[in-house]
Order: structure tokens, then sequence, then C-alpha cells
């Protein structure tokens, strides 16, 4: 059988527990009966004939997925209740994202100067390449934080909905197919935590990530899988360790921040800390002495940024606007469309397409970084910002 859909979440769907979509979501019996409702809205019966097991197991699948919101209920059938693609949308989302990616990419680039001008003014310039910090402040903090919001504002999208279980969150999938591996090509990828006066944030392309927070993720996931026990001990678990994992973002954060301000941490095993951040390629060591090799934002930077988002989502208010309609008109016939999603949260994943493909453009351009491809395919960078 096989999993046959990968998910995302635009938000966060909280603690491990029923009502978070990914838990409900992991087992290949469960993946199989989206993947079917994908393609039509079933009866319980139907589904039964489709996956070749009994009702009153298609039925516990039925309820779990009900109480996660991940599908709904319609006179007897069961309709996806989320933006989920299949391979043929996936297609055609892409077509879309690389067409109008490319002509964006055109718009920013005849306001090369004004945004490097700006991004030449950032701290970590003194040490970062301005590619690396183009590709964080404009890719990401500019096209996809804060730009999302602004075509929120204008109607254009839903960033976040409320979900069962008090959760705040869109939930987004994709029919495996070989088109995410044209989207580890796609500069659109963002995972992000705070603890304390650090954001860790890694940004690129897909597939597996070597970097914070993907790894302390990885452990969880891990840890929930296999861990000897029952459910309600993993669960546990798996819900007690960010506890800890945060101490250890923490005192990451304090260890580079100390190394560019050249300040001394006192930071417990701060050794084994340096070899780690090592080999995450956080920091290099050159002449005996380590130096930071990721752009970190400081407070003192938000003035700056805050200019070039600004100045970014103009550019990209005015480019969507005239086009929406012709792009809403040409998804007619998408999954999501004819399973009654709103557009508004379809169009949060064909603005992810178009940026993402923008981001790529630039960095063949040479205006912003390119990541090297790691041994996990994936393609990314991560950095940190400083909040006081």
């Amino acid at each position: 059988m096989g999993k046959k859909v990968r998910y995302f979440i635009c938000g966060s769907a909280g603690k491990w527990d029923d009502y978070n979509p990914i838990k409900v979501t992991r087992e290949e019996i469960v993946s199989e009966t989206v993947y079917i409702l994908n393609r039509e809205p079933l009866t319980i019966s139907q589904i039964s004939d489709a996956i070749k097991k009994d009702e009153a197991t298609v039925k516990k699948i039925i309820d779990s997925l009900l109480k996660a919101n991940v599908i709904r209920e319609d006179d007897g059938k069961y309709w996806i209740n989320f933006t989920l693609y299949s391979k043929e949308d996936n297609k055609i989302l892409l077509d879309i994202g690389k067409e109008y990616g490319k002509q964006l990419a055109h718009k920013l680039m005849e306001n090369k100067t004004e945004l490097s001008n700006l991004t030449d003014r950032i701290r970590c310039a003194d040490f970062i390449e301005r590619n690396k910090i183009n590709f964080a402040l404009i890719g990401f903090f500019a096209l996809d934080w804060y730009c999302l919001e602004e075509l929120e504002k204008y109607n254009f999208l839903v960033l976040y909905k409320k979900q069962p279980g008090n959760r705040d969150y869109i939930l987004k999938g994709n029919e495996l197919s070989d088109t995410n591996v044209i989207k580890s090509l796609l500069y659109c990828g963002s995972n992000n935590q705070t603890v304390g006066e650090y954001t860790f944030t890694s940004f690129g392309g897909g597939a597996v990530r070597s970097s914070f927070p993907n790894i302390l993720w990885q452990v969880s996931t891990s840890a929930f899988d296999n861990i000897k026990g029952s459910s309600d001990l993993r669960e546990a678990f798996v819900n007690v360790l960010p506890l800890y994992t945060e101490d250890l973002l923490k005192d990451c954060g304090k260890l580079i921040e100390s190394l560019i301000v050249g300040k001394e941490t006192e930071a417990t095993n701060r050794d084994a800390l340096l070899n780690l951040l090592e080999k995450l390629e956080y920091i290099i060591k050159e002449d005996g002495n380590h130096k930071v090799n990721i752009p970190v934002f400081f407070p003192e930077d938000k003035e700056i940024i805050n200019k070039i988002n600004s100045r970014v989502a103009k550019i990209v208010i005015d480019f969507i606007d005239p086009i929406y309609s012709k792009i809403r008109d040409g998804l007619s016939g998408i999954r999501p469309t004819l399973n009654k999603i709103p557009f508004r949260e379809t169009f949060s994943e064909v603005w992810h397409k178009i940026f993402g493909y923008c981001n790529r453009f630039l960095a063949e351009e040479g205006f912003m970084y390119d990541p090297p491809e790691t041994p996990y395919n994936a393609r990314y960078l991560p950095w940190i910002t400083i909040e006081r």
C-alpha cells in the first residue's frame, strides 16, 4: 500500500494528540483512505470495498479524521476537508508558479539597487554574504511571512482558521509524485521555532534538513515511532521532550550571539555545543577561531527589515491584483475546487509556488543565495533572529 499523501501545516497543529492532523494521518491505511477520498466522496461501505478493510475498521478511521477536521460528512458521504492536491493538480500549480514566478522575479530585479542598498545596512552584512541576507530578508521575511499577511489583508488568501481542539492552522497536502523532486528546487518552505529571545529558521526547498528546528522535530517523531510501550506513554514522552530541547536551542542561540559580539558565554557543555554547531555548519573554524557562518538578525535590524517588507509587498500586491481572477479561473478543475474548498485557502499554496519559483530565478541570477544540495536532497539556508 504505502503512504500516498504528504501533509503540511500552516500555523500550529498543537500538541501530539487526537486533534493533531499529522498524528491522525500517519498510518498507511489512513493515507490510503485520504487518497481515495480525494478522488471522489464515498460512503463507509464504498471506502471499505476500496481499501479492502471491514467497515468497523473504516468507521474508526473516519471518526478519527472527522475529529481532526481532515474530512467532513455530507449526506452520508465523506469529503476531503482541506487543500489536498492530486498529482495532476501539482503539475498545473507548478506551471502557474513558474510562469508568474519568473514575471515577479523580473519586477523585483527592476528594484535591485534599492533593495540591495537596504540589505547592505543589516548588521550581519559585516560577516555574511549579501546573497544569503537577500535570501533570508527578501525571499523569506518579505515574500513569505510579510506578503502572506498582506495578501490576506487584501482578501486574496487566508492564513489560518480555527480547528478542533482549540487549534489555529490550515492543513495542506500533496499526493506523492515525481513533482516533489521539482519542489526541492522551489525556495518556499520554512520551519521555525522560537525559544526565549531566539527564533531558529530554516528556509528553502523540500526534503529532510539537518538544521534547527528540524532535527529536534525528527527526534520527537522518532521517539514516538520507536519507544517501546503504550501509545499513551509515547504521547506523554513526546509532549515533554520539547521542554528540554528548548534549553538546547537557548544555549545554541546564546553561544552564536557571543561569537558575534566577542563576549564569553557560560553555556554548559560549550565544547560539545561548538562541535554540534560546526557539524550543522552554523559556524566554521578559521585559524583556530570559530566564525559564525549563517545570518543572524539583531533587534536593531528591525527598521530596515520593515522597509524591505513594505517595498516588496507593494510590488507583490500591484503584481497579483490584475492576475488573481485569471489564476482562480484556471484552477476551476483541481481537486480542492471540486472538493468545495474556498479558493482563498487554495491561493495560499498558489502563492508559495509563485514566490518559490521567484526565489529560484533570483538565486540563478546571483541576487539570492542558491543553497547547495545536501545528502538528503534538501536545499536550504538556516539563520537566527534575536528579539529583546
